[in-house]
């Protein structure tokens, strides 16, 4: 009897612990995510500092006036392809590319799959944005999308461009 009493006691404490661990599991849910539009402006710079994209094209700049995604910018391509993959059709100089943007704000980094068009000729460019990972804020990037498009400035230096479309976040 003795020894079941201690049983008894073990096995209360231990479901003592248990049902804490699962209040607290429970309670630690994560904020849901909102999606809200968003509009802002990209101004970044060609670099070759720490660039490790495998073609040579890196960018490191800041958003502005776009509230969540506020913050630095660097951008590697990881893919080119002249005549904007259109052979024949499009100009030589012309081109498409792939790349991941990384975006560190105040509240999460959010990384993007970006896909865009470079029109050499007009030295004008968009792109779209596609959330790959996030942290923060953007750990559950849902289904945001954003597109930058703009132009070449400061005598090909880098670029401007007008940020618009729809950022989800959670706990905003």
């Amino acid at each position: 009897m003795k020894h079941f009493g201690k049983f008894m006691l073990v096995v209360l404490a231990l479901g003592g612990v248990a049902g804490v661990t699962a209040a607290m599991m429970l309670g630690a849910t994560p904020p849901p995510v909102t999606c809200r539009p968003v509009h802002g402006t990209i101004h970044s710079v060609f670099t070759t500092q720490n660039c490790t994209s495998p073609v040579g094209l890196c960018t490191t700049g800041t958003i502005a006036d776009a509230g969540l995604l506020d913050g630095s910018t660097t951008f590697a391509a990881l893919a080119v392809a002249p005549s904007a993959g259109l052979s024949g059709v499009e100009p030589q100089a012309n081109l498409s590319y792939s790349g991941q943007l990384t975006i560190v704000a105040s509240h999460g980094t959010l990384m993007t799959n970006d896909l865009g068009v470079l029109d050499a000729n007009h030295l004008a460019f968009t792109e779209i944005e596609r959330p790959a990972t996030g942290t923060g804020v953007f750990a559950n990037p849902g289904s945001s999308v954003f597109f930058i498009s703009g132009s070449i400035v400061d005598n090909g230096q880098g670029f401007q461009g007008d940020l618009t479309g729809t950022v989800c976040a959670g706990g905003n």
